[in-house]
């Protein structure tokens, strides 16, 4: 089962839950939403028109090619870490050609105008922020919470006394089905890079594809390496859920919704 089938299944608008880089807050919450860099869109917007706008249309909803707002990679993607390697290796087989002379600064541009056009359609006048929890409060609360503790192994990170305690309170029926089913935080990705001469560097990953990563350690420095040429270890928090997008089955993510909307 595709990840957008299932969206289709949680009864939301598919532009809700794959434009996962932004959340609508509760109207009584302070937002948590980072600054947008209008700078940053405004100049993706344009390195995206001339370039990839022919294919997939200047504001990235289609054309010849697909629409990207909607795209499972985008809605993962952090800082370009997934669509770098799209756009600099290509996908021949779809017909897509290879950008490899794109620049990592005008790359990080048309990642900032793709999110921000993720962002537009999620606070689209279609996607209110007050979704009935009725509609979808289409599971049971006592398989979820055996799902949570069994097979689905979410106790082995979550506590419903601990992290999640009050989770139905924190984010809204719609935000919370979001944060469940794609989770996404900042420096959730670290890793160790070991140079040929032994150097040893840690450090969040803040940028890597199959050509370059690049670290940000706890000193505030920046280091970039040639993958080719050092050995990297990659710590990902967010593993384990992207793991369970390959095992949830429907049913899995109704009861678990259900679950978590009894942490008051």
């Amino acid at each position: 089962m595709t990840l957008l089938s299932r969206s289709l299944i949680l009864c939301l608008p598919v532009s809700l839950l794959l434009a996962g880089q932004a959340h609508q807050p509760k109207p009584t919450a302070k937002s948590s939403e980072p600054v947008e860099d209008v700078a940053a869109v405004g100049r993706g917007r344009s390195n995206f028109q001339s370039t990839c706008g022919f294919c997939h249309g200047n504001d990235a909803t289609g054309s010849r090619a697909p629409d990207l707002v909607r795209s499972t990679i985008l809605n993962h993607d952090e800082n370009g870490s997934l669509i770098g390697p799209v756009v600099h290796g290509g996908r021949v087989e779809k017909g897509m050609p290879a950008f490899p002379n794109i620049k990592d600064d005008q790359l990080l541009d048309i990642v900032a105008f793709l999110h921000h056009q993720a962002n537009a359609a999620l606070k689209s006048a279609r996607v209110p922020g007050d979704y009935p929890l009725a509609k979808l409060l289409t599971g049971k609360a006592d398989l979820g919470k055996a799902y949570f503790e069994g097979a689905g192994g979410c106790n082995g990170c979550h506590s419903p006394t601990g992290n999640l305690a009050g989770i139905a309170n924190k984010y809204s029926p719609v935000d919370l089905q979001q944060h469940m089913v794609y989770p996404s935080a900042k420096n959730t990705r670290t890793a160790v890079v070991t140079t040929r001469d032994g150097e040893r560097v840690e450090g969040h990953v803040t940028h890597d594809d199959e050509f370059t990563i690049a670290l940000t350690g706890d000193d505030g420095w920046s280091r970039s390496f040639p993958r080719d040429e050092v050995k990297v270890e990659v710590n990902d928090k967010l593993a384990a859920h992207r793991d369970l997008m390959n095992r949830y089955t429907d049913a899995d993510i109704h009861n678990l919704f259900a679950y978590l909307e009894t942490l008051k």
